[in-house]
């Protein structure tokens, strides 16, 4: 994986941390929603020990698309894109 990808990769694990630990208050809604981005990125911390290898892409962004669409999180995409965009 080129190194510009990986470093996008890295940003985004530690974006779904701070949404984590900025989740406010403690209802269903936001139980549910960080519960989602928990499981949505899972797999890319464990990827990223193992030098990606292994990695599924299309599996990930198909996680990322559902937060998307159930919560309004665009940002995951954009910061990916922008970040690659950076260090190319």
């Amino acid at each position: 994986m080129k190194e510009s990808k990986t470093k996008a990769y890295l940003a985004l694990n530690y974006q779904a941390f701070l949404d984590i630990k900025n989740s406010g208050e403690f209802n269903m809604y936001n139980c549910n929603r960080v519960f989602r981005i928990a499981h949505a990125f899972h797999n890319l911390a464990l990827s990223m020990m193992e030098d990606f290898v292994g990695f599924n892409e299309e599996s990930f962004w198909s996680n990322i698309n559902e937060l998307e669409r159930d919560f309004g999180l665009v940002h995951y995409r954009k910061l990916f894109e922008k970040t690659v965009q950076a260090k190319s």
